[in-house]
Parts: C-alpha cells; sequence; structure tokens
C-alpha cells in the first residue's frame, strides 16, 4: 500500500507553485513581447523547477517513508512547470525562440489555437521553419494505436538508404530517440531482446535525432546497438517526428505484421513490448 501523506503534497506543492511567482519578474503578462523577455522568463521558469525538484530531493533524502508521497509532489511540480511553459510560449509566439516553444509543446495546444498562433504571426516568422512545421503538423493526421504505418525514408547509420515499408510483413519496435534516456539499463534491453527475437520475424529501429551522417555514425559508435539505427536528418523540420506524433524521447510504436500500429508509448514499456513480440499478428 502506498504511503500517502496529503498534508505534505498539498504543502511542497503549493510552496512550489507559488515560488514561480516570486521568481518571475512582476507584470510578466504585461510585458513586451521581445525575444529577450522570453528567454528571460523561460530561464526563469526552468531555474525555479530545478530548485523546487532540489528542495523536494533533499526532503526525500531525510524522509525516506515519504517516498510515495513526493513522488505526487514530483508529478505535481513537473506538471505546473509545464503548464506554465506551454502558457508562456502561446504567450510569446510571435518570438523566434517562442514559436520554436510552441512548436516543442504542439501536442498539448489544440489545433484552432494553433492555426490562430499562425495567423498572428509576423511576415518574418511566416516563412521560418518552424512555422512550415507546425502548419504540417495541423494539416496532417498524427498516428494513434489502430492506425497503419506511416511510411519514411531516412539512412541508416551505415550510409544505407532506408524505408520503413522494407520491413513490413515483421513486427517492428520503433523509436523515436530516447537511447540516451533510457540509460544503459534500457540499451540492454533492447540489444537482448533483439538477439533473442530478431530470426523471428522481428526489427528494432530507432529513429535518432542526428542533423548529419557523422552524428549518426556517433550514435552508433556510442552505444554499440546492434539494431537499426536511422535519421532523415531534418530533426523538428522532419515528417516522421510530426506525423507520428513524437516529441518526448522515447517514444516507442509497435508495428505488427500487418502493418498496423498496436502500441504507442511514452517510456520504454518492457513489459508491453515483450507480450507483443510474442505475439502471432
Amino acid at each position: 500500500m502506498r504511503n500517502i501523506n496529503q498534508k505534505v503534497i498539498v504543502k511542497l506543492s503549493f510552496f512550489a507553485t507559488i515560488n514561480i511567482f516570486l521568481l518571475f519578474p512582476l507584470g510578466v503578462f504585461s510585458q513586451e513581447i521581445s525575444e529577450r523577455n522570453y528567454l528571460n522568463l523561460d530561464s526563469c521558469l526552468w531555474k525555479n523547477y530545478e530548485m523546487e525538484i532540489q528542495k523536494t530531493s533533499e526532503y526525500l533524502s531525510k524522509n525516506p517513508n515519504m517516498k510515495d508521497s513526493l513522488t505526487i509532489v514530483y508529478e505535481n511540480i513537473l506538471n505546473s512547470t509545464l503548464e506554465k511553459n506551454r502558457k508562456l510560449a502561446i504567450q510569446f509566439a510571435t518570438v523566434p525562440s517562442g514559436l520554436q516553444r510552441v512548436f516543442m509543446c504542439r501536442l498539448t495546444i489544440s489545433k484552432d489555437t494553433l492555426r490562430s498562433i499562425l495567423k498572428r504571426l509576423p511576415t518574418e516568422l511566416k516563412s521560418s521553419l518552424y512555422y512550415k512545421s507546425i502548419l504540417l503538423y495541423i494539416n496532417s493526421n498524427q498516428i494513434k494505436e489502430g492506425d497503419n504505418f506511416y511510411d519514411f525514408n531516412a539512412t541508416t547509420s551505415t550510409g544505407n538508404p532506408f524505408r520503413l515499408s522494407s520491413l513490413i510483413g515483421k513486427k517492428i519496435l520503433l523509436l523515436y530517440g530516447g537511447l540516451d534516456c533510457i540509460g544503459k539499463d534500457g540499451r540492454s534491453y533492447l540489444n537482448r531482446l533483439f538477439e533473442k527475437a530478431s530470426h523471428h520475424n522481428f526489427e528494432i529501429v530507432v529513429y535518432c535525432l542526428s542533423d548529419n551522417l557523422e552524428n549518426l555514425k556517433k550514435v552508433q559508435e556510442t552505444y554499440h546497438c546492434n539494431f537499426v539505427l536511422v535519421s532523415d536528418f531534418q530533426l523538428d523540420q522532419s515528417p516522421f517526428k510530426i506525423v507520428y506524433g513524437a516529441q518526448e524521447t522515447p517514444t516507442c510504436f509497435f508495428i505488427n505484421t500487418n502493418g498496423k500500429i498496436i502500441m504507442k508509448t511514452e517510456g520504454l514499456n518492457d513489459q508491453l513490448i515483450n507480450k507483443l513480440v510474442d505475439l502471432d499478428n
């Protein structure tokens, strides 16, 4: 049974929330919309987040019996920060860094709001790469469980051309990034899974956030993966990233032998993946 102390949750979450208003400059919502002001406010937001996480970690080290309660506090701090991050991006969408952050938050912003944002952008931003990426996101249907796979072209870490449809007929675990995030244990799990199941009509493909072939090769050299690493080198402008609705790393997709997406998760759910690898279709 989880050890939940509601008073601790309320107290720590309250102070984490109120601190953002103490650290933000007064009159934030009436400030001039400028690149400089956005960067200052964004820096302030994430410094506050780091400070509150540090405080909570210190509290946990002194009160290990409060782990369950403090896990909820961690979640509250993160959710509050992400909400402020989203609102700040929308407010400052007419400056370059604000528009870039809108793209990063696109999965939590309605497409109607995104359309409204694009309409009010200054002329110079309407020719930007992030304008085009957001527009592609608005005009495309993002992949969800039950959909057929979206085909894409890329290059492997060995420099060979790659097309996802070349693997259809096999079970495919497709990851958007995250080799660093999942750590050594996660990478070892993927290598073991591939070694065990690759002879049973199964492939693992990791789309890497690389901007050129040399950097993609460095990923392979760093992590020594025995499965396929690919990239189209387009980063935030990648149709793969936009159509698959991927932002957090790793975002994982499991494609069955019929080319249908039967799993989409943020994070590596090894228990679910193990079950799906054993499925017949």
